[in-house]
């Protein structure tokens, strides 16, 4: 018994002698003071807001963009530069989201920022345009861009391979155009000729084929679609040393592509431009380039009586198709900072914010 409770003790020690050891070398393993790991900071997203496009000074300077968070109401500045590290150029023009992917237009520098719609990281750059205004999104592939063309040659809507971010056919159109709407097949493109012009161009986006050219009013500067599938077009009319010639409402038959009713505004000094319509598609509105004030009438309006809603001058706006909110734009003195003004539905002024130099335009996510 002596010798079995002697080996039992032996193995015993054995053991715990194995354990200590064990537990020494994991021990020395480890370090008594370690440096912290950071924790991976999460990237900023911009999934639930507003981008605000500021064209930046004329001369020597870059647009930037803002982004307002709908839901903390934090705004941020030059985003563009902030994730990428370089800056955007001159000038920024617009902007649009298409499948997942933002087309920032830089207007002076001939090119296209593409970026992740969420990030805002670089996705490449289209370039080799020629003053582009406008992209318009027209399928998994394809996308079209207004061009003005430099001095007035190149000028029209160019097709872009969106895979492969790189050029395609130059779609004619007349002088200096600026904003397209898309109804079903056709693309109506507007083209204010440098307030000259008077032509609404129409293409079959399967074809990139011109089908039809409508002479509208002077200076054709917006579309948009309404609730009926009708395309609305606004012409600013004119002022110069050859006469006077007032601003026009347009409506387009979709269907036959023709003008169905025409509406003369009553003050020849109004100018209207930027038309826009809200949520509902039932009402338009644009703003008057003369006093800044932004103006409302329904679709089913027989004569164009404008309807003032907020009696400010603004340089830009816009309505917010989530929830009609009213965004519109101060450029201050066009050197520093601006502001964007918010407004509700019934046009009550509910706050405002900080942007980049003269900010211009909007896209909502």
């Amino acid at each position: 018994m002596k010798k079995t409770s002697f080996q039992f003790l032996s193995l015993a020690a054995i053991l715990v002698l194995t354990t200590s050891i064990s537990s020494c070398k994991k021990d020395s393993t480890e370090d008594p003071n370690p440096t912290p790991v950071d924790e991976p900071t999460p990237a900023a997203t911009y999934d639930n807001g507003v981008f605000i496009t500021c064209e930046g000074a004329f001369v020597g300077g870059t647009g930037t963009l803002s982004f307002y968070n709908r839901g903390t109401s934090a705004t941020s500045n030059d985003i563009f530069k902030t994730v990428n590290g370089v800056v955007l150029g001159n000038l920024v023009q617009s902007m649009e989201i298409y499948n997942g992917k933002g087309y920032i237009v830089v207007n002076n520098a001939d090119k296209i920022e593409v970026v992740n719609s969420s990030t805002i990281a670089s996705d490449g750059k289209i370039s080799g345009l020629s003053s582009p205004r406008y992209f318009l999104g027209i399928d998994a592939n394809k996308g079209y861009v207004s061009q003005w063309g430099a001095s007035g040659a190149n000028k029209g809507v160019r097709v872009i391979n969106l895979a492969t971010k790189s050029l395609g056919a130059l779609i004619p159109t007349t002088a200096s155009p600026e904003k397209m709407a898309k109804a079903g097949n056709f693309v109506y493109v507007a083209s204010s000729g440098y307030e000259n012009d008077s032509v609404i161009t129409i293409i079959n986006s399967s074809t990139d084929a011109v089908v039809k050219t409508l002479t509208v009013g002077i200076n054709p500067n917006s579309v948009t679609l309404d609730k009926n599938g009708k395309i609305w077009v606004l012409c600013g009319g004119k002022s110069d040393s050859l006469g006077v010639v007032a601003g026009k409402l347009v409506r387009i038959n979709t269907s036959s592509n023709t003008i169905e009713a025409s509406f003369n505004f009553p003050n020849t000094m109004d100018r209207p431009q930027n038309l826009t319509c809200n949520k509902a598609k039932d009402y338009l509105y644009y703003l008057s380039n003369y006093s800044g004030e932004i103006n409302s009438f329904s679709i089913t309006a027989s004569s164009v009586i404008p309807s003032s809603i907020i009696n400010r001058g603004f340089y830009s706006f816009a309505i917010d198709p989530a929830d009609d909110i009213i965004y519109a734009t101060s450029p201050g003195n066009f050197v520093g900072n601006g502001y964007v003004l918010r407004y509700n539905a019934v046009a009550t002024f509910i706050d405002s914010f900080q942007v980049g130099i003269i900010p211009g335009g909007f896209c909502f996510k």
